[in-house]
């Protein structure tokens, strides 16, 4: 993979993701220096249609109009039908079905119609990619469902759409360096598909892991904060510690959802050590997840899974 040296500003820049609030270290500045020039392979990927574009700078100001977001989303027939699966799927359950695409904007809401088209646009780069690449895919989309109910189920609805998206892109790191063909790379996610040891192996490789690549990426897609912040440190033991500021606690619930879905995928019921061991865990504990959280949840969250890999992945 040939790359070019980085520029000094975006090593700079590329440190503010060190979320503890120290000055970088040598090491860190080591890793922000590779993992600028493995950034410069993607310079020029764009994920985004105009009206992608278009949609999430409206939405933007204060004063948008929900006629003139369902005029700008009805331009995108395929947007349009995934928007409205999403409003009738289980995650956003109702009694009664969303038939109409402004019911679904209404129900979903603009701003995060905007933001689930921005994740399922960039998640459209990958759609060809099988074997390790699909399951990164179905992980990516199983989280993400399974972040959002866990926040409903502990009252934080401000939360639970920011968790999803964050779900759905925080393995877009893996996805990227996976296109440029590395067989390497591949092998390595194939050997250890858990949730919780690859990033340690990419840190010993490169100074960096897929978390920090995906979210420098997203930053230049323009995807806005919070969003990559969380997936920058979603592996990073020393951010969010002893903090109840909604970064963290966002940051614990995409966590435990990361390993829930793992868990999930592996069949396991709620009964499993693993699952237990979430409640005690320092997320799971700073989250507020009780004993019988995932317990009352694990049906449900199993079916979540189950629509979330036909709908996203």
């Amino acid at each position: 993979m040939q790359t070019r040296s980085p520029e000094p500003n975006k090593v700079r820049d590329l440190t503010d993701l060190w979320l503890d609030g120290a000055s970088p270290s040598q090491f860190d500045l080591r890793a922000a220096n590779s993992l600028a020039a493995r950034l410069a392979c993607f310079e020029g990927l764009r994920p985004f249609s105009g009206v992608v574009e278009t949609l999430v700078d409206y939405v933007s100001a204060p004063d948008f109009k929900l006629d003139v977001v369902r005029s700008m989303v009805e331009v995108d027939p395929a947007l349009a039908t995934r928007i409205l699966r999403v409003a009738n799927s289980a995650a956003y359950r109702a009694y009664d079905p969303c038939a109409s695409l402004a019911k679904a904007i209404i129900r979903i809401g603009a701003t995060n119609v905007s933001a689930l088209a921005m994740a399922m646009s960039a998640m459209t780069l990958f759609k060809d990619m099988g074997g390790v690449g699909q399951r990164i895919r179905e992980h990516s989309a199983g989280t993400a469902v399974v972040a959002r109910e866990l926040a409903l189920s502990l009252e934080q609805p401000d939360l639970a759409s920011k968790v999803m998206l964050a779900g759905l892109l925080h393995d877009i790191g893996k996805l990227l360096i996976l296109q440029t063909g590395d067989t390497d790379y591949a092998a390595l996610v194939a050997e250890d598909p858990s949730p919780c040891n690859l990033h340690f192996k990419e840190q010993a490789l490169w100074g960096f892991d897929h978390a920090m690549l995906g979210a420098h990426v997203l930053l230049s897609w323009n995807i806005p904060q919070p969003i990559p912040r969380l997936i920058a440190c979603h592996h990073q033991a020393k951010a969010g510690q002893g903090s109840a500021t909604a970064l963290a606690q966002a940051l614990d619930l995409l966590r435990i959802a990361d390993v829930v879905d793992w868990l999930l995928e592996q069949g396991c019921s709620a009964d499993a050590s693993q699952a237990r061991r979430l409640a005690d865990s320092p997320n799971g504990v700073r989250a507020g997840l009780g004993k019988d959280t995932l317990p009352a949840l694990w049906d449900d969250l199993r079916t979540l899974r189950q629509e979330a890999v036909l709908l996203f992945a």
